[in-house]
């Protein structure tokens, strides 16, 4: 009898353990059912505010007007807080950008041009999030320069002169931008993984689109004689394409910091602007 007992007890327990994990499976399956529902209804949502937004007149403001609008908390929730920009065809929320702050306009805009885009997680879904204040890197910057100019990535030969992008997604840029000359990158020293300054994307940026770099005597900020690309950064200043540094009342302080690293949001106001006055 006992054996009877110990020879089902061995038989019944795998089924059980079985069953819970189909049971589970299961589960599952009906809650990614669910998900996929609900995302399905809410893109169709999202799909006629995207072709309101694109209409309006408003799509790339006054970034002071943008700020004089932040106390409209209540009518932000209503229409949406954040900047909503589509990844992979696929509406995505970036909650880290609130729609009434200063680089939200140049955000969305750089992410319909395809330029930029939001973090992503380890199993390669959108987390919803831009890091506005995190830092751009050397190789970051050469593809956004890439994407931004239209700059052909092909007949760039297989020369490369910075090793340390070999085999790396920057590979190709980097390869380019070495044939090009472009200043930032022509002796393949420079360290991909570094952040980039504030001079080094301006003067990145305009030999992208190709600007012809003034040698002019302006001296529109008192912090450019430490910077060897002073005639790109004043070349921008005078084509509106940057500004210096204000304070908290919006007034110009004098300086631009070339050597002070550059975020994600400033790139992005950079690449817009650079867009609209160099772009065809």
């Amino acid at each position: 009898m006992r054996r009877f007992v110990l020879i089902s007890s061995l038989v019944v327990l795998p089924v059980l353990a079985i069953a819970a994990d189909s049971l589970e499976y299961l589960i599952d399956d009906a809650d990614r059912l669910k998900e996929e529902l609900d995302r399905m209804e809410t893109e169709q949502a999202w799909d006629a505010s995207d072709a309101a937004d694109m209409e309006s007149a408003d799509l790339i403001p006054d970034p002071g007007l943008a700020t004089e609008d932040a106390g409209r908390a209540g009518e932000a929730l209503k229409e949406g807080m954040y900047v909503r920009i589509k990844i992979d065809g696929v509406p995505v929320d970036l909650t880290d950008v609130p729609k009434d702050i200063w680089f939200a306009p140049y955000v969305r805009s750089a992410a319909d041009a395809g330029i930029v885009s939001g973090y992503r997680g380890e199993n390669g879904l959108p987390l919803g999030l831009y890091g506005p204040a995190d830092p751009v890197t050397i190789e970051q910057v050469a593809k956004i320069a890439f994407l931004a100019s239209g700059a052909p990535l092909s007949d760039c030969g297989s020369e490369l002169l910075n090793v340390a992008v070999e085999e790396r997604w920057s590979e190709e840029y980097f390869r380019c931008a070495e044939k090009l000359q472009w200043a930032v990158f022509s002796d393949g020293t420079v360290d991909p993984l570094r952040p980039a300054t504030r001079d080094e994307v301006v003067v990145t940026m305009l030999q992208a689109f190709k600007v012809m770099i003034r040698d002019s005597e302006a001296t529109p900020f008192t912090d450019l004689d430490s910077s060897e690309f002073r005639a790109a950064i004043v070349t921008a200043y005078e084509d509106h394409v940057i500004g210096g540094y204000t304070d908290a009342e919006g007034n110009s302080t004098g300086k631009f910091g070339p050597e002070d690293s550059v975020n994600r949001a400033e790139v992005a106001k950079i690449v817009v602007l650079a867009m609209d006055v160099y772009g065809e």
